[in-house]
């Protein structure tokens, strides 16, 4: 798809997560979000996210191999800060594209 829009691609970031704490994260958003007497969304709950896991690991994880191989992957701890990650994001974006 890339190919055929003339563009290249800068880099590969997989975000690496402890999969029990993202259900744990769910399950308290879905309690602090019942406890403020708000409405949780269809898919916010930890069935959900276990089938979306399980698709990922399916579906996308193999392309991890492959990238790591072409030496594109850059990998970031998916579990810091919000801050952190972006920053981390960031960085591989600027080193990439001045790579370029």
């Amino acid at each position: 798809m890339l190919e055929t829009k003339g563009l290249n691609l800068d880099a590969v970031i997989e975000l690496k997560v402890d999969e029990n704490a993202l259900v744990r994260r769910i399950e308290n958003r879905v309690t602090e979000t019942l406890a403020a007497g708000g409405k949780v969304r269809s898919d916010d709950n930890p069935e959900a996210v276990k089938k979306r896991l399980v698709e990922y690991r399916e579906k996308t994880a193999p392309l991890s191999d492959h990238y790591a191989s072409t030496g594109q992957l850059r990998t970031v701890d998916g579990m810091a800060s919000v801050e952190t990650v972006t920053a981390e994001i960031n960085r591989i974006l600027a080193s990439a594209s001045a790579d370029a």
